[in-house]
């Protein structure tokens, strides 16, 4: 979100911003409260959430190192349109919206670079949305490791919420059906110790992703 900018219109908007400390099970915001910041995430697991009228939670999205989460809202001074909760020990910057708003008053560019986000956002949301749809559940779990890995090549470790059960919601299955996914990618070098999932080499998993997507491609032409 702040890639391109300098670093004295990085200081300016991070002035008042302090990294913080969030318990497992602390609510960030709910939805429609005032979207007065948003979140960057050091370290940790968020979940951006709506209650369904079952009673029931629509898991919209998973955060964590790296990411952003609310930008959208607190840049269009509206109410949050869902709730967040930390759902493994985290560690945030909040940036409040009303800095964000003075600051593009001076230098646009930081607009354009909040729209971008954005964008990026929402092509994640249409490609998950198509995932579900069109993927096996074995593709969207490889796809959600890929996602998460620094580099194309080598070994990597990703670490994931303790809780299962939000991982499977954001991707359409049931958490058994998440372990038993788990279980059969062993084959291909990957193996979960507790919160862990290591990976050997990355490249074969992208090798084998392509090679599945490829097959359902020809079989749905077929």
């Amino acid at each position: 979100m702040f890639q391109g900018l300098s670093q004295d219109v990085l200081e300016d908007l991070l002035d008042q911003a302090v990294p913080r400390e969030y318990g497992k099970g602390e609510v960030l915001f709910h939805r429609d409260d005032p979207a007065d910041r948003f979140y960057i995430v050091l370290d940790g697991w968020v979940k951006v959430f709506r209650d369904t009228i079952a009673g029931d939670e629509a898991v919209l999205g998973v955060f964590t190192t790296g990411e952003t989460l609310a930008e959208a809202a607190a840049f269009l001074d509206t109410g949050y349109p869902a709730s967040a909760q930390v759902v493994e020990d985290a560690r945030m910057v909040p940036v409040f919206s009303s800095v964000i708003r003075r600051e593009i008053h001076s230098n646009p560019d930081i607009a354009m670079n909040m729209l971008a986000s954005m964008s990026r956002h929402m092509h994640h949301f249409v490609v998950e949305v198509e995932q579900l749809k069109t993927c096996s559940a074995t593709q969207r779990v490889i796809d959600f490791l890929l996602r998460r890995c620094v580099a194309d090549e080598g070994p990597a470790v990703i670490f994931l919420p303790y809780d299962k059960t939000l991982i499977s919601r954001r991707l359409g299955m049931q958490p058994e059906s998440l372990s038993r996914i788990l279980a059969k990618l062993r084959k291909l070098g990957i193996r979960t110790e507790q919160n862990r999932v290591i990976i050997n080499d990355v490249e074969t998993l992208l090798d084998y992703c392509q090679t599945e997507r490829s097959h359902g491609q020809m079989v749905s032409n077929g």
